[in-house]
């Protein structure tokens, strides 16, 4: 069965994430070319509490991250399309984090782009997180 490119790219920019923050990968420009080649320069993310942040936050947050999550752990589950035309894609997927034992979960839809140049054809353009009890 094939996977779409939108469930995809949601599986491997986090798994890009998870070794970013856990310094699997190296700190330089072209191994964070994965991030900043996927994400249009007008991307959004509504954080679980509520924060907007554009493009440049999260970017340099994401930047400035690496290594910063030792012995953490990062995965998505149930990824789901939830629409799709020749111009955009909306999926909803759970992501899951484990961090010093505590695990949390958050359920975010993301709308892509088409994007030639990005790795699956696709750019982050919007994400919207919400908090998910776990317990």
């Amino acid at each position: 069965m094939d996977t779409h490119p939108a469930i995809r790219e949601v599986i491997e920019l986090h798994d890009f994430f998870q070794a970013w923050l856990t310094a699997a990968l190296p700190n330089d420009e072209i191994t964070f070319a994965r991030f900043a080649e996927t994400t249009d320069p007008s991307f959004t993310l509504i954080t679980p509490d509520g924060t907007v942040l554009d493009h440049a936050a999260v970017s340099g947050w994401i930047r400035s991250a690496h290594g910063s999550r030792l012995g953490s752990r990062l995965w998505t589950t149930d990824h789901a399309v939830r629409y799709a035309d020749a111009g955009c894609v909306l999926v909803t997927y759970h992501e899951w984090q484990t961090r010093d034992g505590v695990t949390t979960c958050r359920i975010s839809s993301a709308l892509f782009a088409a994007g030639d140049a990005a790795p699956n054809g696709l750019l982050w353009r919007h994400v919207h997180e919400t908090w998910i009890a776990t317990g």
